[in-house]
């Protein structure tokens, strides 16, 4: 992207104007036509009322575009997914739905997010289950060969995070699903930090599940979400949550019912769809810019960014450098300071918004969207170094 790009696309996030913004894996910020379009919705509510029951016959083909448009975005089928509020609810979906016996092994990555970590080890106390911890390992070899090792007759799930939250590990995804398949394992992978920031094909990668969400790297505005479903017919988990979205027939005489085909079996609602519309404008969005352009530029910022960390005396560099092995966020140790500390003091003295991280491993976490500046990051090192007393 020339400069005359990246300038063309801040000017759609006025949000700019006010801070400089390393967190966009928490929360995106959100571009003027994504936020402009979701505004329309919400007044046509107000001005026209509940559009789905006063006029069902404009509402309801727009509901099955807009899931058309981000099945498609995933190289998935309509049939393939279920709405959902996120990706926890996602991962509860599946994890609830399996017959687990006592003894069973679910895998999942040294740094989970609460979102499979914490649902992990709840479900491994109603259960009797064991967790077993794969850890972050930094090269795609040794991370698939991690996996394999940890992987036993006992293993029924395989879940984890395409891109770690705290570390920004990229894991091989396709590796990794192939392997557990051989091994009549079930696989759940988190797109909550790749959706948006590179092509991706579900189908592809061979996952079972996966669980994506609208508002980090696909800048709609929070929040909703997908259960991505590879085999829909072959009801690999039970419907758990039982709800007035996922039936297709439902007799109040006879007391009978059906569920719905495919996913949306697993569907239990209800969702804001001003919020599923805005999630499917906002691939226009990014399409409109270029998928393939935003990965390069975002490489092109993370090295820059790295190369700065690298270079530092006070910072210690945890994110992988490689591109195949990372993505937009970028992890690193401090000195000298706790980095809550250091996050509040960048905030109040130079309009940096970062997250300060200390699940796994404590230090700071940059995210890094494709519209940031150069001399933001630079800007950001600068003021790394002058707090630390550089």
């Amino acid at each position: 992207m020339t400069e005359q790009d990246v300038r063309a696309v801040r000017a759609e996030f006025p949000a700019l104007d006010t801070f400089v913004w390393f967190q966009n894996g928490g929360v995106s910020i959100t571009p003027r036509p994504v936020a402009d379009f979701h505004a329309d919705l919400m007044a046509e509510l107000r001005d026209r009322g509940p559009v789905h029951i006063a006029y069902p016959e404009e509402e309801y083909p727009r509901r099955k575009k807009s899931i058309e448009r981000i099945a498609r975005f995933f190289g998935a089928q309509p049939i393939q997914v279920a709405l959902m509020r996120g990706v926890s609810e996602a991962f509860q979906t599946v994890i609830r739905g399996i017959d687990w016996k006592p003894g069973d092994q679910i895998l999942i990555t040294a740094e989970e997010e609460a979102a499979i970590y914490l649902a992990s080890l709840h479900l491994r106390d109603r259960h009797n289950l064991e967790v077993v911890t794969v850890p972050i390992e930094g090269d795609r070899a040794r991370q698939l060969s991690a996996f394999e090792q940890a992987m036993t007759n006992r293993t029924r799930l395989v879940a984890f995070s395409h891109v770690t939250t705290d570390i920004g590990a990229r894991m091989p995804a396709r590796e990794i699903c192939e392997a557990a398949r051989s091994m009549g394992v079930l696989t759940f992978v988190d797109m909550a930090h790749s959706g948006g920031l590179f092509p991706i094909d579900l189908m592809g990668m061979g996952c079972d599940f996966a669980g994506i969400l609208s508002y980090k790297w696909m800048y709609a505005p929070y929040a909703s979400g997908l259960l991505f479903v590879r085999d829909p017919d072959a009801e690999q988990v039970a419907v758990t949550y039982a709800g007035g979205r996922s039936e297709s027939r439902l007799d109040w005489h006879t007391h009978e019912f059906e569920f719905k085909p495919g996913a949306e079996r697993y569907q239990f609602g209800p969702w804001s769809w001003p919020l599923v519309h805005a999630w499917s404008r906002s691939l226009d969005f990014l399409e409109e810019v270029g998928v393939d352009r935003i990965w390069s530029r975002t490489c092109a910022l993370t090295a820059r960014l790295k190369d700065g960390i690298s270079k530092s005396d006070r910072l210690q560099l945890r994110t992988p450098a490689s591109d195949e092995e990372s993505a937009a966020l970028v992890s690193f140790g401090v000195d000298g300071t706790s980095p809550e500390e250091l996050r509040d003091r960048l905030r109040d003295r130079h309009n940096i918004v970062i997250k300060a991280v200390h699940a796994t491993r404590e230090g700071m976490r940059a995210s890094v969207p494709f519209f940031l500046l150069e001399e933001e990051i630079d800007f950001l090192l600068e003021k790394l170094e002058e707090e630390l007393g550089g």
